[in-house]
């Protein structure tokens, strides 16, 4: 392109992108995630203590950028994460009442002194030993007896945990996604899990970061590129549907044995 010629806008640059994307996206994803309970898993990716406003002041503290002023954004933060843990705790009920097996992932060390920890982590000061305040689950979405419950210490679930073994002996190729960061830990999990072959949906409001635009930016990158996307409105009444026909199906086979 010579000097003379005109250039671009970014505003044109975004744009093209952003329709090349979407045509991509339409055409990927035109249909929603298939919800067959016997090949269907739900990841929840580190729904932990760690997302406390205890926990995210200690974290600032470490990093030495606390004061008192920070107090109304952390009240903000908290109240951003309570409407995704709604959101999460309606879609872990209704997949456990279809028969959707949840898998819960968390962030904890193998070693009380969490040697073992991630450099990301370690930097962080993200210790979380065995038995620690921030390794627990939050009760919206704590794991039932019985449930998978697999830990990591690294960002990615399969960098850091066996779960596409575990996926794979399951005969699971559909996954849907919620938990915690959109930006971190869900990105990358997102990113390995359409890379290994699987069909991937997030739960778009059953997730969060820690701010607003951080959140929406890590949805922009991977949503109708690396996954399907809906909110829990839509996903509520499609797994009703999931419900409804096995009550029917449960309902036909009773009819038909007392009829013998």
């Amino acid at each position: 392109m010579s000097s003379s010629e005109p250039r671009a806008t970014a505003e044109e640059v975004n744009a093209l992108v952003e329709n090349y994307y979407g045509t991509l996206g339409a055409a990927g994803y035109a249909e929603p995630l298939p919800l067959h309970p016997a090949d269907t898993a739900l990841v929840l990716v580190d729904i932990q203590q760690h997302l406390s406003t205890r926990s995210i002041r200690a974290s600032l503290k470490h990093a030495g950028v606390y004061d008192e002023s920070a107090e109304p954004v952390l009240a903000a933060i908290n109240a951003d994460l309570q409407v995704a843990l709604r959101n999460i705790s309606q879609v872990l009920a209704k997949c456990r009442e279809v028969g959707i097996r949840p898998i819960h992932v968390g962030i904890q060390s193998y070693l009380p002194d969490s040697a073992d920890a991630g450099m990301l982590h370690k930097a962080a000061g993200m210790l979380y030993a065995p038995g620690s305040y921030d390794s627990q689950f939050l009760p919206e979405a704590a794991p039932l007896d019985g449930e998978i419950v697999l830990t990591k210490t690294c960002s990615g679930i399969h960098v850091g945990t066996h779960i596409d073994q575990v996926l794979r002996n399951l005969g699971v190729q559909n996954v849907i996604v919620t938990g915690f960061y959109t930006d971190q830990c869900v990105s990358a999990s997102v990113r390995d899990l359409t890379d290994l072959g699987y069909r991937v949906s997030l739960v778009d409001d059953a997730m969060g970061a820690m701010s607003p635009e951080r959140h929406q930016n890590a949805l922009q990158s991977i949503r109708k590129l690396y996954a399907n996307s809906e909110s829990t409105e839509e996903i509520l009444p499609r797994l009703d549907q999931v419900a409804a026909k096995l009550t029917k199906k449960k309902r036909g086979w009773l009819s038909g044995r007392h009829g013998r």
